[in-house]
């Protein structure tokens, strides 16, 4: 069995580098069937029985994942979870592969992309991100002033530009879809199989199967009912741990002025 774990990076903090999860295991020779066997035909577009359903469960993984992302973007959503790197244990023998927790990232989101909330933590940097539109005012502590260059952001918020470095830095944080997707990754090593509807009326909802080859290391919990938004996603493989919540999905999110501001836009 070959360990080919990936880690894709991306920097958050304004250059403070974390590792966003692309979860793959470990992988070999491909058996026929995952261990937790799907039951998704692959048909694409095939209609529910009933009717009432979305039949997300019909169709193939890489078209559950375009669906589940389309649908995340029109929708405001309250996403809190947390993403933690595993590195080698330093007190283990060479060659043990036996890992540690390392740094934890920790993230609140509220909002949509045009009106957002955003608290975040990376190792010892903590910030706090209010977007309105184009503006984008933050705060943060001394480590994140340190970082982004912008020494006032320890007395209260900042206004910049949505498009600008210090906000891009933050990505995929800023935007709940791009976040999920970092997490999956978009190659082949990671797959996806939608199971069976479980629940009743509006809390039916379907596990999808996230796997690499023969191994399932997570799953991604969505909706059967009307859009196909998340609920949940919970993954784990050598590189680290993710778990990640959606909630309030459709429910407007009073976040109110920004407050504190030291230098606005």
């Amino acid at each position: 069995m070959r360990a080919d774990a990936r880690v894709r990076r991306w920097s958050a903090a304004a250059g403070v580098v974390a590792t966003a999860l692309v979860l793959t295991a470990c992988s070999g020779q491909a058996p026929t069937d995952i261990a937790v066997t799907p039951t998704a035909t692959g048909f694409g577009g095939q209609a529910p029985v009933d009717g009432t359903r979305n039949g997300i469960e019909t169709v193939d993984g890489t078209t559950a994942l375009q669906d589940v992302l389309a649908a995340m973007r029109s929708e405001p959503v309250v996403a809190t979870g947390t993403v933690t790197e595993l590195v080698p244990d330093p007190a283990a023998a060479k060659g043990s592969g036996d890992t540690v927790p390392g740094r934890t990232v920790r993230i609140d989101y509220r909002g949509t992309t045009e009106d957002s909330a955003l608290r975040l933590s990376v190792g010892d940097v903590s910030l706090d991100a209010r977007r309105r539109a184009d503006d984008v005012w933050v705060s943060g502590n001394a480590a994140f002033a340190a970082q982004s260059g912008l020494a006032k952001v320890t007395s209260g918020r900042v206004c910049v530009p949505a498009t600008s470095a210090t906000v891009r830095d933050l990505a995929p944080f800023t935007e709940p879809d791009d976040l999920l997707r970092s997490m999956l990754g978009t190659g082949s090593d990671v797959t996806l199989h939608p199971g069976a509807v479980t629940g009743t009326g509006d809390d039916a909802r379907v596990q999808i199967v996230v796997a690499n080859g023969s191994s399932p290391i997570g799953s991604l919990v969505v909706s059967a009912v009307g859009e196909p938004v998340p609920y949940s996603f919970r993954a784990s493989d050598t590189t680290g741990t993710v778990e990640l919540s959606f909630a309030d999905w459709g429910k407007s999110q009073d976040l109110g002025d920004p407050d504190h501001v030291v230098t606005d836009c």
